[in-house]
């Protein structure tokens, strides 16, 4: 939103009408604000609780740990990055996991709450995908298995997503660290976005 005025108090009384009619349209669509990024605010949230972190990926090649890990004071938040294409990779980290099975919703449960558990983690997220068979293309795409955990249990969701090999990876972080986002903010994480697939 860019709105000019004669100084601050003039740009703020314009900015206030418009930033509510943008609030009311996108509501818990807004990742993050001004000089925000998505996995700022999901690692803003963790520290406003106290709380810890471990993650648990496949196919996104560490990508939700590389977002987060790195940021300033990720060190007293971030626990634990998984990394793995198959799911019974995961066993060889997580003893618990035992031998994972699909890349499905309860799959993604165990492993979260095994992450939780190994890593003293107040939090975990895992998100797994399910890859279409056959090679890069338009329509190639995958479910994604998102798991949430937490003390008070397991938050989960599930979508799919076309448009190629990169577009699923990119999706899935994105919806991952959303997913995560909202879990914390208290907003519900199964809102169907417009790229998702049915």
């Amino acid at each position: 939103i860019t709105i000019r005025g004669r100084d601050d108090a003039d740009i703020e009384r314009k900015l206030a009408p418009v930033q509510a009619a943008v609030r009311r349209q996108l509501g818990n669509f807004i990742l993050a604000e001004d000089d925000q990024t998505l996995e700022g605010v999901v690692l803003a949230e963790l520290a406003k609780r106290g709380a810890s972190l471990a993650v648990v990926e496949s196919f996104t090649a560490g990508q939700i740990a590389g977002r987060l890990a790195h940021l300033p004071g990720a060190e007293a938040i971030f626990r634990l990055g998984v990394i793995a294409r198959e799911p019974a990779r995961f066993a060889q980290v997580l003893e618990g996991a035992g031998a994972a099975g699909a890349l499905d919703i309860g799959t993604a449960s165990k492993l979260a709450a095994e992450a939780r558990a190994e890593s003293g983690a107040t939090h975990a997220l895992a998100v797994l995908i399910a890859l279409d068979e056959g090679g890069d293309r338009l329509d190639f795409g995958g479910t994604l298995a998102i798991a949430i955990a937490d003390a008070a249990g397991i938050a989960t969701r599930e979508a799919r997503i076309l448009g190629g090999r990169d577009w699923l990876r990119l999706g899935a972080v994105e919806m991952g660290l959303d997913s995560l986002r909202r879990h914390l903010q208290g907003l519900p994480i199964d809102e169907r976005t417009d790229f998702e697939k049915r």
